[in-house]
């Protein structure tokens, strides 16, 4: 008896302590507001001529972080990117925090400025793909320590005299990351017969899976920097042939919860031990016609088959002459497909049964396929 894949796209819920805010790129009107604060009291008294020098420089990327407090906007930090390498996609990170914080509201604003510096992290990592990030501090600060640790961030060495603060040298602390091991948000990797397929999301969601294949390079910048990490390729970013030792060991590595939710689903569904999906997708991209579409490929049963046409004919009703014109429409929504396998794309084909494109190939489609319809599989 075959079983409906159960999935869902889903809107997107978080319950992250980032979840409300917000970053904008920094303004020479923020000048007078920020000096009010007392955000750049270690650095200068013309916070005009500040920000006109970040703003002209193109090694330099500084952004306001702030949230909504009782319908007025709360500015939590200025976090910013300086010294943007584009051959080594490397940048030392700035962090600038108000000094008019009253003692009892310190522990909820240090709260604040762990969300904000995540937020800005992702932003750096997976919208600008910025490869490493690194900031020195003071030995001596205590607060912005904690701030980074709570970002995942890890102390890799202690530098004598390196920081000019308060008109004397101070030791500074040493703390990176890599985009590749930042854990809220990454990629997973599930091996099978004629490919892996890699997944992208965070905790709560799957963004988009997609193929790659053995001993080819693997394309994307965080999914090659996270496969080279995990073992499964080399250092030129080419994936491993299959069968090497490295696939098995994926499974104990660390990956965000959603991701190694559907790395375990998605292993079980290759071992002919799951025919349904429970996994939290929000697609990456989509128009709103293409996301009717996938919704209608969800309801193809395991094991089964349709044609474009029949899909055409769900979403307007069986209206053949309105369904031939969408046909085509269809099929580019298939081909661009964000969630290969979990929305079951690879069922959709030709109206007189022959195999028709398919983002990873014919021949993973055609394994797919035989996969699904030959064997026993529980669910």
């Amino acid at each position: 008896m075959s079983i409906p894949v159960s999935i869902r796209l889903q809107k997107r819920k978080r319950y992250r302590m980032d979840r409300d805010i917000i970053l904008s790129p920094i303004r020479v009107l923020d000048a007078t507001l920020l000096k009010d604060r007392g955000f750049f009291l270690h650095v200068t008294d013309d916070v005009t001529s500040y920000i006109r020098a970040v703003l002209s420089d193109p090694r330099k990327r500084y952004f306001l972080a702030s949230t909504m407090v009782n319908e007025e906007k709360k500015i939590i930090a200025v976090l910013g990117l300086a010294n943007i390498s584009s051959i080594h996609n490397s940048a030392e990170m700035v962090m600038f925090f108000p000094s008019d914080i009253q003692e009892e509201e310190k522990k909820d604003e240090e709260i604040l400025r762990i969300g904000a510096l995540d937020r800005f992290m992702r932003l750096a990592f997976f919208d600008i793909q910025i490869h490493r990030i690194s900031i020195v501090i003071p030995v001596t600060d205590t607060q912005s320590e904690r701030i980074l640790a709570g970002c995942h961030m890890r102390q890799e060495a202690l530098l004598e005299e390196a920081l000019r603060y308060d008109d004397s040298y101070v030791d500074g602390a040493l703390f990176s990351l890599l985009d590749s091991e930042y854990p809220d948000y990454s990629v997973g990797f599930v091996p099978f017969k004629t490919a892996v397929i890699a997944i992208r999301g965070d905790n709560e969601v799957v963004e988009s899976t997609h193929f790659l294949n053995y001993g080819k390079k693997v394309e994307g910048v965080l999914e090659r920097n996270v496969a080279i990490r995990c073992g499964i390729a080399d250092a030129n970013g080419v994936l491993k042939e299959a069968g090497s030792p490295e696939y098995a060991e994926l499974f104990d590595l660390s990956f965000p919860d959603e991701v190694a939710r559907c790395m375990r689903e998605l292993a079980e569904y290759f071992q002919k031990r799951r025919s349904s999906f429970t996994i939290h997708a929000k697609p990456i991209r989509g128009s709103d016609f293409q996301k009717k579409v996938w919704e209608k490929i969800l309801d193809i049963p395991y094991g089964g088959t349709c044609s474009y046409e029949d899909i055409a004919l769900l979403l307007t009703g069986g209206d053949k002459n309105t369904a031939k014109n969408l046909t085509r429409a269809v099929g580019a929504a298939c081909s661009d497909n964000p969630l290969p396998i979990l929305v079951p794309c690879h069922r959709i084909i030709g109206k007189d049964g022959r195999l028709v494109g398919f983002s990873g190939g014919l021949e993973i489609k055609e394994f797919l396929l035989n996969h699904e319809m030959f064997g026993i599989h529980i669910c």
